[in-house]
């Protein structure tokens, strides 16, 4: 019964957001998605950092991660306006109850699941970026990056309308996983529908 839950509650805001650990890969197949589907991406990380007028790395630095997931929770509030796009989240996004709340009720919700050796690989390659992605801990990054895990996949499981195992995919591969169940749901005639309402 994929989807069955988004589906029952009809005239919900329609938007494909997608929620996973960081480096699960959500921005990237995010746009391979929304061009897909004809529709915007939108990351939310990055409306964070042009709200705040800094980059995440800064925002935590200067004011601490409780500042930053207070910024997330106003982004993700927000975006409950009647518009058709593909959302990617922060891995964090899901750590709170009332964003939690938030995503269930803006979209169908789709949980990109990476494995430990694959986020790690994918966090090591991106140290020559470090400022975009500011570290959770000051501790080892495989430990660190478990313990995170460990932490949010029950909570990215709860939230999910549909959860894709990324391993052995690509991001081609994913997309069309996640594409082909949008339209086994009837959910991709549905954008079609409200983009003609939404989109000029």
């Amino acid at each position: 019964q994929i989807f069955s839950g988004f589906l029952a509650g009809a005239g919900q805001i329609m938007k494909i957001i997608l929620i996973g650990c960081r480096a699960s890969g959500k921005s990237t197949v995010g746009r391979l998605l929304s061009r897909k589907l004809g529709i915007p991406f939108v990351d939310a990380d990055r409306l964070i950092e042009k709200t705040a007028g800094m980059s995440i790395a800064e925002i935590v630095a200067l004011k601490g991660w409780q500042e930053f997931r207070r910024r997330e929770t106003q982004i993700l509030a927000s975006l409950q306006e009647p518009t058709v796009c593909v959302l990617a989240t922060g891995g964090g996004a899901v750590l709170t109850d009332e964003n939690r709340k938030l995503l269930k009720k803006t979209g169908v919700v789709i949980y990109l699941k990476a494995d430990l050796p694959d986020v790690v690989e994918r966090l090591r390659r991106d140290v020559k970026h470090a400022n975009s992605r500011p570290p959770l801990a000051a501790g080892d990054l495989i430990e660190e990056t478990r313990v995170v895990l460990a932490e949010r996949t029950p909570l990215y499981e709860a939230t999910a309308d549909y959860s894709v195992d990324t391993r052995n995919k690509n991001i081609v591969q994913v997309a069309e996983e996640i594409n082909r169940q949008l339209l086994k749901a009837g959910i991709v005639s549905e954008i079609k529908t409200l983009k003609k309402k939404t989109i000029p």
